[in-house]
């Protein structure tokens, strides 16, 4: 029994790659092109809703499907920095001229989606004060607060062939809303 005990408290640590934390943001900041997957969860008025979302940026142009039981069936969400639009089925299209209102008007919660394209990759939104920021022993990202939202970095992966780690788990939260987005896929290679 008492092997045992001491073969839990002995887990091996998790084998992320250490990069100075200016270093591991420079290349960050390099990714222009990518595609994500995962799940995601929405507290919103005391309920919660759980969706899969797959999500492509090429340099400002971005594709984010979420699918699930929000009440939404699934949506397809097409922008860039000018114009964004929200479909529900391919012929009904909602247009604004930001992401964030645009769902707020029709999900009745707000995807800040001009920062998230940032805080994915574990990077500070560069055109927006940081309010807080804090990092872990290995240079990643663990603590963010900036633009209304607090961001936590609870799990990393390590990227084959690439010199950093990307966000597994991240909480995103601000005073009506908590987003917590598990990513179960990176492309770094579109």
């Amino acid at each position: 029994m008492i092997f045992l005990a001491g073969c839990a408290y002995f887990q091996r640590p998790p084998s992320y790659i250490y990069a100075p934390q200016e270093k591991r943001q420079l290349e960050l900041q390099q990714i222009k092109n990518w595609a994500l997957a995962g799940s995601l969860s929405i507290t919103h008025n005391k309920k919660r809703d759980i969706a899969r979302f797959k999500w492509t940026q090429n340099q400002n142009d971005y594709i984010v499907n979420i699918s699930g039981p929000l009440n939404i069936n699934s949506i397809r969400i097409v922008g860039n920095p000018n114009n964004v639009e929200l479909w529900r089925t391919s012929k009904q299209c909602i247009k604004a001229s930001t992401p964030e209102q645009l769902t707020l008007d029709q999900l009745g919660w707000q995807l800040p989606v001009s920062n998230i394209r940032y805080w994915i990759l574990a990077l500070p939104t560069p055109t927006s004060k940081i309010d807080s920021i804090y990092f872990d022993q290995y240079g990643h990202l663990t603590d963010l607060k900036q633009n209304g939202w607090q961001i936590k970095y609870s799990e990393f992966q390590v990227q084959a062939g690439k010199n950093f780690d990307l966000p597994k788990i991240i909480e995103l939260k601000n005073k009506e809303i908590v987003i917590k987005l598990k990513i179960t896929e990176h492309n770094l290679n579109i």
